[in-house]
Parts: C-alpha cells; structure tokens; sequence
C-alpha cells in the first residue's frame, strides 16, 4: 500500500509513542527495498527488533518524512543526498546493541 506523507508521519510519530517516549532511540532512513536495507546494512532482527516500513508516494515524499522526523524530532538518520530517485520507503527502527547504529550507552 502507498502512503501520503502525513500518513506515514502519522504511523511513524504513534509507533514510536508506543514504544519509546524518546526519539533519540530511532534511526529513519529510505531505501527502494527497506527489508533487505534494514537486514544488511543495518543489522535489524526482522524477529527480534522493532521495525517498520512504509511505502510512499515518491522519493520526494520519503524525503519530507525523514527530513521531520531528523530535524524536527531529533530522530537519527541517514544522509538523504544519498537517497535516488527510485528510493520510495520510509524505514525505522529502534537501535539497540548490535544494530548499525548502535543504541547510546
């Protein structure tokens, strides 16, 4: 399913809520194929970890989301002039002890 950006904010800003009441816990990135981003690069237990990826509009889209949450919110993120045209998912996902990056000791 394709996400609004406000959607996706949405989803975004109550799964960390329920989760964590701080979003310095957090890593937003975007990504074309989040699952195998957050596996691979980011070391994420797709059972063990807290996760979650939302399709979105356009790369542009992907951009806003990560950009609010990174600015706004203080959400650890990745270098968006990295991201390409093709990238449409939002990631995320709580950082603990083995991921990359790692959760603050």
């Amino acid at each position: 399913m394709i996400y609004s950006v406000q959607q996706i904010k949405f989803e975004i800003y109550s799964y960390i809520e329920a989760l964590s009441d701080n979003f310095d816990d957090w890593y937003i990135g975007i990504a074309s194929d989040p699952i195998n981003k957050l596996e691979s690069t980011h070391n994420v237990s797709l059972a063990d970890d807290f996760w979650l990826y939302k399709q979105a509009v356009s790369a542009a889209a992907c951009k806003s989301v990560h950009d609010y949450f990174v600015r706004k919110l203080n959400v650890d993120g990745c270098d968006i002039e990295e991201c390409l045209v093709d990238m449409d998912c939002v990631y995320l996902f709580k950082k603990g002890p083995r991921t990359k990056p790692r959760a603050s000791a």
